[in-house]
């Protein structure tokens, strides 16, 4: 396994995250290494739930849920950080009262002090791979809305630095840093005081003023307005490398990307990675005609090639369609092994022509890589011998696809969710007593950790 460049130096930050044993001198994966995992985030919040207990497979032995991944083979986990997330310390409220939450996948994240103990945690059960997603968001606060291009920029970098800082002092940096959670049309482009999304014709503005939008002399984060979307997403690449390296790091093992919705990503990665990729200094009106005057985007982020910088295709990949009626359909299951296909064929030919490393850290690897961010399948307990097999049918599916990553699935310990009449979740209940509510895991956990112990590549 090759390793990197780094120095084990820490800054002071004013943070004060506690230091844990993991390394952030992460080395490089190495050739054949596929992710099996899981997104984590949520569960402090249910673990903070009175009454709640978390079982190994006999649904008997109290077991850490996080060392059940491990031990189950998951190796890679990712956590989730936003605009405004506050540092800590979480104190969550309503602990009795969150079963309808749960219901509808609305549990929190708590403070980024629980993001990173969930991201050291996992690091001692064995889950290596690290995926941080950064989120700005959609909306376009009231005070910023007086910015301009340049100081939405540096408000970004800010932010963006500010989300990632907590992982860095407790010595972990991410393997891969997504921008934004299925963030298919950009982000930061709704003004707070109107609902006005900026660069598009809703009716909320004057014509002139959409112009001065997609001209960028009024920022705009909306992927129409490509050369504006981009450079937001060179600003947090630049940020994230910049903190690394200050952190006494190297960022040479820290790969980007966009996490796309499945259907969003087909379309969306032609332009990114594609042979028909848009302009990332080229900004035009409403008229397509050329913006006049000077660019109001920095010169040294339009000389920046985005397409180089994201090397990692994101996208959700939940089977579809795959609701509990659909797991005895040979059809249903067809249809939804063939959407998977159709996405990762398209995804090997741009990893195809964009290559190999030859020299570095991921010598022999492919530039480009897709993983599937989000995965889950909503059937219900007495279905998990049908969804084994799914799952074993998936894998032996994106085993063929060399340059694909892998696999997260969201949330797993959701047993108290209801996603199309199913679960979604690698657990089951255990108890229907409202005062003790028991999870453990499901077969379907051994299932989905086998891919990573397996030669997929």
């Amino acid at each position: 396994m090759l390793t990197i460049a780094g120095h084990h130096h820490k800054r002071s930050t004013g943070y004060n995250f506690t230091s844990s044993n993991s390394t952030g001198d992460n080395p490089a994966p190495h050739i054949g290494e596929f992710w099996a995992g899981a997104t984590i985030g949520t569960l402090p919040r249910m673990e903070a739930i009175p009454g709640r207990v978390f079982y190994d497979f006999d649904g008997k032995t109290v077991k850490d849920p996080v060392k059940t991944f491990g031990d189950a083979s998951l190796n890679a986990f990712r956590l989730e950080a936003s605009r405004g997330q506050c540092l800590g310390p979480t104190q969550f409220m309503n602990n009795d009262t969150t079963l309808s939450d749960e219901l509808l996948f609305k549990l929190d994240w708590g403070c980024l002090d629980l993001q990173v103990k969930m991201a050291q945690r996992a690091r001692a059960a064995g889950m290596k791979r690290f995926e941080l997603t950064i989120n700005q968001g959609f909306n376009i606060s009231k005070e910023q809305e007086s910015f301009t291009y340049v100081e939405m920029v540096d408000d970004i970098k800010n932010e963006t630095k500010r989300q990632l800082q907590p992982f860095l002092d407790a010595n972990i940096v991410p393997d891969v840093i997504l921008l934004e959670n299925e963030g298919s049309d950009g982000f930061l482009f709704m003004e707070e005081s109107t609902g006005h999304t900026r660069g598009s014709d809703d009716g909320k503005a004057s014509k002139e003023k959409l112009n001065q939008e997609l001209c960028a002399q009024i920022p705009t984060g909306l992927m129409n307005s490509y050369p504006q979307y981009t450079g937001y997403l060179k600003a947090e690449i630049n940020a994230c490398n910049e903190a690394i390296t200050a952190a006494g790091f190297s960022p040479e093992t820290t790969r980007y990307g966009l996490h796309s919705h499945g259907q969003y990503v087909q379309w969306k990665e032609e332009f990114v990675h594609g042979p028909n990729q848009h302009s990332q200094s080229a900004l035009v009106d409403s008229n397509k005609a050329s913006c006049s005057g000077p660019s109001p985007i920095p010169a040294d982020i339009l000389a920046q090639n985005v397409t180089t910088m994201l090397t990692i295709m994101g996208f959700s990949a939940y089977p579809d369609p795959m609701t509990p009626t659909d797991i005895n359909s040979a059809s249903s299951q067809n249809a939804t092994l063939n959407r998977l296909r159709a996405t990762l064929t398209q995804m090997q030919g741009y990893s195809d022509t964009w290559g190999k490393h030859t020299s570095g850290p991921f010598a022999g690897q492919y530039k480009l890589q897709g993983l599937g961010v989000e995965y889950g399948t909503s059937f219900t307990y007495d279905q998990i011998p049908q969804e084994v097999a799914l799952t074993e049918m998936m894998w032996k599916e994106v085993k063929q696809f060399p340059s694909f990553l892998g696999m997260l699935w969201y949330e797993a310990w959701y047993c108290f969710a209801d996603w199309e009449g199913g679960k979604a979740a690698l657990c089951h209940k255990i108890t229907d007593n409202p005062k003790v509510t028991g999870e453990a895991p499901t077969d379907t956990l051994k299932t989905w950790g086998s891919g990573a112990v397996s030669p997929w590549k």
